[in-house]
């Protein structure tokens, strides 16, 4: 087996459906909401996802969202970064992030970001190493369609 990881652009849902086993390993979603979710995001023509291999085999993967907001004009950010769990640690993610950083530049964006939970120390320290800076709070409230699948985001407000 090679070291080499090799990073591929997936196209479309249909393509981008092959992650479902590899993101299983951080999410609790199932194949069919994954699936809808995949395109419904891609319907809106901003999404895109990259896989890394070694040999043939799907070893970490990341989607990348492309936008424009007044602070900073075109971004891109990074969503879901996922290794394998057996291969963390590895520099796989770091090349994911490159190889994303490589196309934002490419495309001609200002600054890329990325968000993270709370409490995930090891995430935090591999945005950090990566270059990436502390700067700001994503504020999350769930809707009333979302409080079963994020109750940890219910207003406890009366």
């Amino acid at each position: 087996m090679s070291d080499e990881v090799i990073i591929r652009e997936l196209v479309g849902p249909d393509q981008t459906m092959t992650i479902f086993p590899l993101y299983s390993q951080v999410s609790r979603l199932s194949e069919a909401v994954v699936c809808q979710r995949l395109s419904a995001m891609f319907a809106q023509s901003n999404y895109r996802c990259i896989a890394a291999y070694i040999d043939e085999r799907m070893v970490g993967a990341s989607g990348f969202w492309t936008g424009a907001q007044l602070w900073c004009g075109k971004y891109v950010e990074a969503d879901n970064v996922v290794v394998d769990s057996a291969l963390r640690s590895q520099g796989i993610g770091g090349k994911m992030m490159a190889w994303i950083e490589a196309e934002a530049e490419r495309i001609e964006c200002a600054a890329i970001r990325t968000a993270m939970v709370l409490g995930r120390e090891r995430t935090h320290q591999f945005y950090a190493r990566n270059g990436y800076f502390d700067d700001g709070l994503l504020m999350v409230k769930a809707l009333s369609r979302g409080a079963a699948e994020f109750p940890e985001y219910v207003s406890q407000q009366v």
